[in-house]
């Protein structure tokens, strides 16, 4: 899963970098820099699988956020799409906004995993009993 993540993480940061470069006639350039650098940031962050539960739990309300944002920016422009859309300049928005939300769901799978217990074992993290847990006298039945 890492290696989706570190793919994610770089594809958010070469559109980061393209809409550093490409001049645009509108200001919204720097807006879809910073909103692609923060995704990628974010798709970086689950390489650090050490990080405490509260930073995870914001890391996952952040992805969330963003991915939300992203589905938000396309549908915003989606109604000024005409029959080429596709050819014209608005084409790098709409693709980027539309696959960045879709790749937001694994990164936010990252730091769902990184939440739970059993994967918290796997990487040798101490987990906490939650508020609705199984109490350590009830063994577990097998049939």
């Amino acid at each position: 899963m890492r290696v989706v993540t570190a793919v994610i993480g770089c594809a958010l940061l070469l559109l980061a970098l393209l809409h550093a470069f490409i001049p645009h006639s509108t200001p919204n350039s720097f807006t879809f820099l910073v909103m692609y650098g923060v995704g990628s940031l974010l798709a970086f962050g689950t390489m650090f699988t050490n990080m405490g539960m509260n930073l995870a739990r914001l890391m996952a309300l952040a992805t969330t956020a963003a991915m939300f944002f992203y589905f938000a920016g396309f549908f915003k422009i989606a109604p000024h799409f005409n029959d080429a859309w596709y050819q014209s300049g608005i084409a790098l928005e709409g693709i980027g906004m539309i696959l960045s939300a879709f790749a937001m769901i694994p990164v936010l799978s990252c730091y769902s995993c990184i939440l739970k217990a059993d994967c918290r074992e796997k990487l040798d993290q101490p987990t906490r009993r939650a508020f609705f847990s199984v109490p350590d006298s009830v063994q577990e039945k097998t049939s």
